[in-house]
C-alpha cells in the first residue's frame, strides 16, 4: 500500500469580530499484490480476483452487454462464441459482438476498482462575535461501488419479495430500450447476475455535521462564577449525496453494498458551563 496524505489548516479571514478557519484533507490509496502463493496464484474473492500485479480491490465480474430490443434478452458478452445460446450482434465500429443468454458462457474481466482517486473530509468555522457556525463535510472522488443491495431489488420476481421501482424501466414490447430485462420467472440467475451492471460510480459528498453555538456571555457567567459557557444546538450525518438515492457509499473500503441502516440524522442541543 502507498500514497499520499495533505493535511492544510489556517485562517482565510481574520479580523476583530470576524474569523473564518477552513480545515482541509485529501488522500491518495493505492494497492497491488506484489507476491501470490505459488500452489495458488489466482484466488476469487466475492467480488475480486487476487492475482499478482493487480489490487485486492479491483472488480472481477461477468462483462454486462445490455438488454436485447428485440425480446428484452439478458445479455453478457460471450466467452465462448459458438456456444448455444450466443447470439451475434453488430456494434459501433462496424464488427460483432458475441454474445450469450447463458450465464454459464458469460465472460468475465477486470473492471474498475473500489479505490476512488481523491478522499478526504473539508471542515468550516465561522465566528462572528459570539456566534460561531461550523460544519464538517467529507468526499470521495472516483472509484466504483458494486450495490448489491440494489441488484437484490431487482429480481425478476419472487411472490412476497420487495422490488426496487427501477423494475418498472424493464423490457415489455420489442423495440424498448432499456437496461432492465424482460421479467419472467425462470430467469432468475440470468437476469440479476453478480456482473459489472450492478457497478457504479463510488463519489459521494457528506454533510457529516452542522453545529451553531452562541458563547455566552462574561457578565452571565460571572453571576454564577463560571469560568466560560455556551449553548449550541448541532446536527450529524445531515446529508448523503451519492450517485443512487439511498446508497451508503461509506459501509466498505472493499466497495460492497448490503442491507444494513444507514447513520441516523442526529439532532442535539445543550449548554456546557465550566467553572
Amino acid at each position: 500500500n502507498s500514497g499520499i496524505e495533505i493535511d492544510l489548516g489556517g485562517d482565510i479571514i481574520r479580523k476583530r469580530d470576524f474569523n473564518w478557519e477552513l480545515k482541509v484533507n485529501a488522500s491518495t490509496v493505492k494497492n497491488v499484490i506484489t507476491k501470490m502463493p505459488d500452489d495458488n496464484p489466482e484466488q476469487i474473492s466475492g467480488t475480486k480476483k487476487l492475482v499478482e500485479g493487480r489490487s485486492i480491490y479491483d472488480y472481477w465480474l461477468r462483462d454486462w452487454y445490455g438488454v436485447d430490443p428485440s425480446d428484452g434478452a439478458a445479455l453478457y458478452y460471450a466467452q465462448n462464441g459458438t456456444a448455444a445460446g450466443t447470439r451475434l450482434i453488430p456494434n459501433k465500429n462496424g464488427g460483432v459482438d458475441s454474445l450469450t443468454t447463458s450465464i454459464n458462457n458469460a465472460k468475465y474481466h477486470f473492471e474498475g476498482s473500489a479505490i476512488p482517486d481523491l478522499f478526504g473530509g473539508v471542515e468550516n468555522t465561522f465566528t462572528f462575535k459570539n456566534v460561531s457556525l461550523n460544519f464538517l463535510v467529507q468526499y470521495q472522488i472516483g472509484g466504483k461501488v458494486y450495490d448489491g443491495a440494489y441488484g437484490a431489488l431487482m429480481h425478476a420476481g419472487t411472490y412476497g419479495s420487495a422490488l426496487h421501482k427501477d423494475i418498472l424501466k424493464r423490457w415489455t414490447k420489442p423495440g424498448d430500450i432499456t437496461n432492465v430485462p424482460r421479467m419472467q420467472n425462470n430467469a432468475t440467475g440470468i437476469f440479476d447476475a453478480a456482473s459489472d451492471r450492478w457497478l457504479i460510480d463510488a463519489s459521494f459528498i457528506n454533510i457529516r455535521s452542522i453545529t451553531l453555538s452562541y458563547q455566552l456571555p462574561k457578565t452571565l457567567l460571572g453571576k454564577i462564577k463560571a469560568a466560560d459557557g455556551n449553548f449550541y444546538i448541532g446536527s450529524e450525518n445531515v446529508a448523503l449525496i451519492s450517485k443512487r438515492k439511498g446508497m451508503n457509499v461509506n459501509q466498505s473500503f472493499a466497495g460492497t453494498t448490503s442491507n444494513v441502516y444507514t447513520p441516523a440524522r442526529i439532532l442535539t442541543a445543550g449548554i456546557n458551563i465550566n467553572f
